[in-house]
């Protein structure tokens, strides 16, 4: 926990030191979020989709590998217990590789802290592995598009459940 949190820190204060940084970019994305496992701590859940967004900003260290943080909402889930809302922090490695024709593929490995708050249950955050695929199209010098699947997976609430977030964000370079 010590750990994200000090990465994160550390991610905030390389954007505010090289804001003018060639390889600095920010972001967004919202999408489907799709809950992967059947229950938590015992309840089930009947509702297993709702909206997810992320928010994030990276630093492209060469044109192949990236550094990311960020936050992601994966949005509200119905069980019999109530609701239960998902969401936490990232730090990801990025890795690009050029398709041609402003097109390029993205896959991601990192750390996420989640967080379950679910009505009648409690709360419960821990911290698990982040996992992810997806293309990008760069429209102009400094923004792109994206579409990705990522995979987040919870620590929380006695259950290590997978959460799925398809999305289509934007990014810009600064």
């Amino acid at each position: 926990m010590k750990l994200i949190a000090n990465s994160l820190i550390a991610a905030a204060a390389l954007v505010a030191v090289s804001a003018q940084a060639e390889g600095l970019y920010v972001g967004g994305s919202v999408g489907g979020s799709h809950y992967k496992d059947g229950d938590i701590a015992g309840y089930s859940l009947s509702d297993h989709a709702d909206t997810g967004l992320k928010l994030y900003g990276g630093y492209s260290f060469n044109p192949n590998i990236a550094l990311e943080a960020g936050y992601a909402n994966l949005g509200k889930f119905r069980s019999s217990a109530g609701d239960v809302k998902a969401d936490g922090y990232f730090l990801d490695a990025v890795g690009t590789l050029p398709l041609g024709y402003n097109f390029s593929a993205l896959g991601r490995v990192g750390v996420f802290n989640g967080k379950l708050k679910a009505d009648g249950i409690g709360n419960d955050r821990g911290t698990s592995y982040k996992v992810g695929l997806g293309v990008q199209y760069d429209i102009a010098k400094n923004i792109s598009v994206r579409t990705e699947w990522e995979r987040y997976r919870f620590d929380a609430l006695g259950s290590k459940p997978d959460t799925d977030l398809y999305s289509v964000g934007v990014n810009y370079k600064f």
